[in-house]
């Protein structure tokens, strides 16, 4: 089966068991951002040029969200930079979910349930149908980690959004195991040889999240101290 960065990404952040992510929705969706933006990268599609992003010309999309984003970039005033099209899409990502949510319950990786809070407020929940293919993931990636060279882009790519979004524990329950996964993946991220696109993007995503994660807690202590 081939699976999108953003799909694995998705599986990653599935809990196994319960109806819920096991990272936060600001990592969820910084995240599928970089997912998104990484899956162009990987199939050649987006070029970085002195730091702004472009379309290449003449590039094809199937999937609707990556046309969606194409479309965006090309038609933006001017050329902007990795970090703009990161916090942008980014807060359009948290309802794009939903189009691979709808795929991967086709491919029956995952059960999606609409429901209703106090039969009101429509919220829906995810679970894992297919553990098997998570856990071949999850296996992968901490086999490429482990070692250490001729790795593949597209789980390097996933490896990066790991460590952006901080997702180490998916990878590993055992203390000692973790902690070197953890130190590992650090340096392969740092000194990855996949292309320099793929590079900004993470780099890029773990940006966004700070500085996301840095102005809710201003906000909030902001509306604390004033009430």
């Amino acid at each position: 089966m081939d699976i999108s960065i953003a799909k694995r990404f998705l599986l990653l952040a599935q809990h196994p068991e319960k109806g819920r992510m096991l990272i936060s929705g600001i990592h969820l969706q910084f995240g599928l951002a970089g997912a998104l933006l990484l899956q162009m990268s990987m199939e050649d599609k987006l070029n970085l040029k002195d730091e702004l992003v472009y379309i290449k010309k003449g590039a094809m999309f199937n999937d609707p969200q990556l046309l969606q984003i194409a479309e965006m970039i090309q038609s933006s005033r001017k050329p902007r930079k990795m970090k703009y099209w990161i916090q942008k899409i980014g807060h359009k990502a948290s309802r794009w979910r939903y189009h691979y949510y709808d795929q991967m319950a086709k491919e029956r990786l995952i059960k999606v349930e609409k429901k209703k809070f106090l039969g009101l407020i429509p919220y829906t929940q995810t679970y894992l149908l297919n553990s098997q293919v998570r856990n071949k993931l999850i296996q992968d990636l901490k086999s490429e980690i482990f070692r250490k060279k001729n790795i593949a882009p597209e789980n390097m790519a996933v490896l990066g959004l790991v460590e952006a979004c901080k997702m180490h524990n998916v990878l590993s329950k055992e203390k000692n195991q973790l902690k070197t996964l953890k130190k590992d993946l650090q340096q392969l991220v740092k000194e990855s040889p996949i292309s320099t696109n793929v590079d900004k993007t993470i780099s890029e995503v773990q940006a966004a999240i700070i500085s996301t994660i840095i102005a809710t807690n201003v906000a909030t202590t902001t509306a604390a101290t004033a009430g």
